[in-house]
């Protein structure tokens, strides 16, 4: 009996099976006969597009990719975000030391996206392993030439992308201190003066957050000119509410929370400011 237990110990670690507990996921195991993982997913800012990866790849945020602490180059993950249940395939193409931050894995923001998770920015998911084994190290080293030596290699920056040298990264943050607190504008910081009541999609310190979170809602077939920026200001310093919508009853504002609810996100019903 022992010999049997102990060949189909073999079977299942040379089949690629055997999974090991990763830091700072909740679950690990099987799930489908892949290994799976569960832990928090974030995803990166729109103002990497075009940075380089630690495997020499220019990000493309509209790109299904991810990067992961464990897995190689062009290993597919089928993320699920347990929160919706939104689904969505990815393929690893940066590293990352993403324990180091409480996470596993970084995700593009298309992938984030198609999993509802840009409002929070955040989310508990279950990772499966599509079409490889964990690595049990990665190369985190980039060549700027292919044909450089290994003293020409630079070590990759380890949570994040490496920057462009010719183009800087832009940041709407850069002129968040035109947003004054207590005010209303537009996503460009225009001043603006909606009446009655909106529906609040979240709350967030992070301008960059709320610019994504505005392009998803005109994705949704929102106007530009229904969706307001509302600063206001909290423990941590200013908070960025994104609202949308001008109407005159709350009834009719809880409408459309029902009808934000159905594609996936939260939301709730806020006044706006009465100058």
């Amino acid at each position: 009996m022992k010999k049997l237990i102990a060949s189909a110990f073999l079977i299942l670690v040379q089949g690629g099976l055997m999974v090991t507990k990763a830091q700072n996921s909740e679950y690990s195991g099987s799930y489908g006969n892949n290994v799976v993982e569960e832990g928090i997913a974030k995803y990166y800012g729109k103002n990497l597009t075009g940075n380089l990866t630690s495997y020499g790849e220019r990000y493309d945020d509209s790109q299904l990719t991810a990067s992961h602490s464990r897995y190689p180059l062009n290993t597919l993950l089928r993320v699920t975000n347990l929160e919706n249940n939104r689904t969505v395939d990815v393929r690893v193409n940066d590293y990352c030391r993403c324990e180091e931050e409480g996470k596993l894995l970084n995700l593009s923001r298309e992938a984030a996206s198609r999993l509802g998770m840009i409002a929070s920015g955040r989310a508990q998911v279950r990772v499966e392993v599509l079409n490889a084994r964990p690595a049990t190290q990665v190369n985190i080293y980039r060549d700027y030439d292919i044909a450089a030596s290994t003293q020409d290699r630079v070590p990759v920056q380890p949570n994040s992308l490496m920057p462009q040298a010719s183009v800087p990264a832009t940041s709407p943050s850069s002129y968040s201190t035109a947003f004054s607190e207590d005010r209303t504008y537009d996503i460009n910081g225009g001043v603006r003066s909606p009446r009655g009541f909106a529906v609040q999609v979240t709350a967030l310190t992070s301008l960059n957050k709320i610019h994504d979170m505005y392009d998803e809602l005109v994705k949704l077939g929102l106007s530009p000119d229904e969706i307001f920026v509302q600063v206001g200001q909290k423990d941590m310093g200013k908070v960025y509410r994104i609202l949308f919508g001008e109407f005159s009853t709350k009834e009719a504002a809880s409408e459309r929370v029902m009808w934000l609810q159905e594609r996936g996100y939260r939301g709730l019903v806020r006044t706006h400011y009465n100058y």
